[in-house]
């Protein structure tokens, strides 16, 4: 079976894999979307030592700007990856097209003019798979500011689901908010975050709508994305694994959680204080 994958993320070169697929993707390498590049240390992801840029063993949060919790670890919980080197290993022995800009169009994949057939096509855009309404949108700067390399900060608002960060990055901090509200509320609220000096910039957009039970799409392009933190490169994984391996989706620990976490976004949003109710999971609170 010719089998094409659109998108080079974590879940299209995970998955294709395991099918032998092409993979088009768009960009003229790989990690170009804007990301925190936040793995947490689990058994379900495989990280080499030189993968590794940070190890995170503290956690600060915040409710409006002022710090309500903080988190000490002797061993670390989170990594930060460098995503390029990471997504280099999971290509290796994977076809992978770059400058694709590829449409997909029933059993053909259209790029450049040219059309090639398969009998089965992915999609693992990522977010731009979804409808806007399933997203919300995220900004992030890449800056020189020099934060703390094994802390993890995260700013709440009460008035909106999502928060605002400052991660330990390969050049300086990774300063960025994300959220259910306005892009002009986000860019507000990350002014007075902002530190250093502004090395990058990029927009991106992050589900919160749930895993979807899709037959043809992986990873973020399903909405496997843990919507309370925003993390997805672990999600997009474990999914295009279960899909590599012909598992029911809806059966699965991954749709399991992803759903708690999505209902309890709903129901936080019918709160006048939103954001203050996701914050108080984080403090053992709900």
């Amino acid at each position: 079976m010719k089998i094409g994958i659109v998108g080079a993320g974590p879940a299209g070169l995970t998955l294709a894999k395991y099918l032998d697929a092409d993979v088009y993707e768009r960009e003229k390498e790989l990690a170009v979307k804007p990301c925190s590049w936040v793995v947490l240390s689990t058994d379900e992801i495989k990280l080499r030592r030189d993968e590794i840029l940070f190890k995170i063993r503290k956690y600060r949060i915040y409710l409006d700007y002022k710090l309500i919790h903080e988190v000490n670890s002797n061993e670390p919980f989170a990594y930060i990856i460098d995503k390029k080197k990471f997504l280099e290993r999971l290509s290796d022995g994977v076809n992978v097209m770059f400058n694709s800009y590829a449409i997909i169009h029933k059993n053909k994949i259209i790029v450049n003019g040219k059309e090639i057939t398969y009998d089965k096509i992915i999609d693992a855009r990522g977010y731009q798979a979804l409808p806007p309404s399933f997203t919300v949108p995220a900004i992030q700067y890449d800056t020189d500011f020099k934060t703390e390399e094994d802390t993890l900060n995260s700013y709440f608002f009460s008035d909106f689901v999502g928060y605002g960060w400052i991660f330990p990055g390969k050049y300086g901090a990774k300063i960025g908010i994300g959220g259910d509200t306005s892009f002009n509320v986000l860019l507000d609220r990350l002014n007075y975050l902002l530190k250093g000096k502004k090395l990058n910039y990029g927009v991106a957009r992050i589900s919160i709508s749930g895993l979807k039970p899709y037959t043809r799409r992986v990873g973020e392009s399903a909405g496997a994305v843990f919507p309370i933190t925003g993390e997805g490169i672990r999600a997009s994984i474990i999914h295009a694994r279960l899909i590599g391996k012909h598992r029911k989706i809806t059966s699965s620990r991954l749709y399991k959680i992803i759903s708690i976490q999505t209902n309890i976004i709903n129901n936080a949003k019918r709160s006048k204080k939103p954001g203050e109710e996701i914050s108080r999971i984080f403090l053992g609170k709900k």
